[in-house]
């Protein structure tokens, strides 16, 4: 089986996901692909019955996204292209979540959980629903929570990218959650229609369908993912990473979305924990959605896409920030926060509240 040291074989591991972190073309992910022994689709049928069946001892291999040969059809369903960013940006807002859910078991390991999403971060981030903070009076309390509304919104970065020469545009989410070790990225990040979320009522998703349809928007999209090592979980601490792509196998109709696995059980490559340190790996998970399709659109995506994402994420749980081609950050806390705020301090005029009493209709 093909593991970490082997890939040493074959590249310069540091200067390998030194470039993989900074791929935003498809022809940056072609470049990183043709580095290193993949055996093409076609010549590897993954079975879930017999993974290992005709696997190449010392080769990479495309495995399908959630061990499901048939998965083409529920990762197409998103009907917007701001809808898989969107749920993405939960996913982020989940491992956020988890990760301040692990610490206090670790200190406190008979620890109730949050009753909600909501709950979860009254408890651990001290935040309200994000459309009442432009309510809250000029009290030093308040200036405190507003501040840690702002600082919690760092934690999650959405980055859109626009490469002129290729006409491509990227969008990356970022979290600095709770990320996943080596040997659960396929279980997790990488799952479909599964859940390790049903007994857990403070998180807000359950079977990771929404975040997949990112994958039918995209040529390529880049994972990397890399827990604490001080939370638990095996590894130590390393990062893990794989691609995902659309596959279309010769001869046949049944084309997949697959993810480059190093061992027939589905497990994705990785690099040490000292390797990581030397890259500058946060911990947490980045997805990274090469030559992203918006449908028609051009440059007036990159204006459109901040009020899409207040509009879907109409009153998130957390904020975040959105680098629309641009170095500095615009916060997103919702149309909820939005429209609560036009009767905010300093503002005199009348406005309408977003909350209407039921509305008499005639015929």
């Amino acid at each position: 089986m093909i593991e970490r040291s082997s890939l040493h074989d074959y590249v310069n591991a540091e200067e390998f996901m030194a470039s993989a972190l900074r791929a935003t073309t498809t022809s940056d992910v072609d470049a990183l692909l043709a580095q290193v022994p993949i055996t093409p689709e076609d010549q590897y049928m993954f079975d879930e019955e017999r993974p290992e069946h005709e696997w190449e001892t010392g080769r990479f291999h495309w495995i399908p996204v959630g061990r499901e040969r048939g998965n083409a059809g529920r990762i197409k369903l998103a009907n917007q292209p701001v809808n898989p960013i969107a749920e993405r940006t939960i996913n982020g807002m989940e491992a956020i979540i988890e990760l301040a859910r692990q610490r206090e078991l670790a200190k406190n390991p008979s620890a109730e959980p949050p009753n909600s999403p909501r709950d979860a971060v009254r408890r651990y981030f001290g935040l309200p629903a994000l459309d009442l903070i432009p309510k809250l009076d000029n009290s030093e309390r308040s200036k405190g929570i507003r501040s840690q509304a702002r600082e919690m919104a760092h934690q999650l970065r959405v980055r859109l990218l626009w490469d002129k020469t290729s006409r491509q545009f990227t969008v990356a989410i970022e979290d600095d959650g709770i990320g996943q070790p080596p040997d659960l990225v396929h279980r997790t990040l990488l799952s479909l229609g599964s859940t390790t979320k049903a007994d857990k009522p403070y998180l807000i998703g359950v079977f990771g369908q929404g975040g997949s349809s990112a994958y039918a928007a995209s040529k390529y999209s880049w994972i990397v993912s890399r827990r604490d090592p001080d939370l638990g979980g095996d590894g130590d601490g390393g990062a893990s990473w794989t691609v995902v792509r659309h596959v279309f196998p010769k001869g046949r109709r049944d084309d997949y979305f697959a993810y480059l696995a190093c061992h027939p059980n589905g497990r994705v490559p990785w690099i040490s924990s000292a390797e990581a340190d030397k890259l500058n790996i946060r911990y947490g998970t980045r997805f990274v959605h090469i030559d992203y399709s918006f449908g028609r659109g051009g440059s007036a995506i990159t204006r459109q896409l901040f009020p899409a994402l207040n509009h879907v994420l109409y009153n998130p749980v957390l904020p975040f920030e959105l680098y629309a081609q641009r170095s500095t950050p615009d916060p997103i806390y919702g149309n909820g926060y939005r429209l609560s705020a036009l009767g905010g301090r300093g503002t005199i005029a009348p406005v309408l509240d977003k909350l209407f009493p039921p509305q008499p209709v005639g015929r």
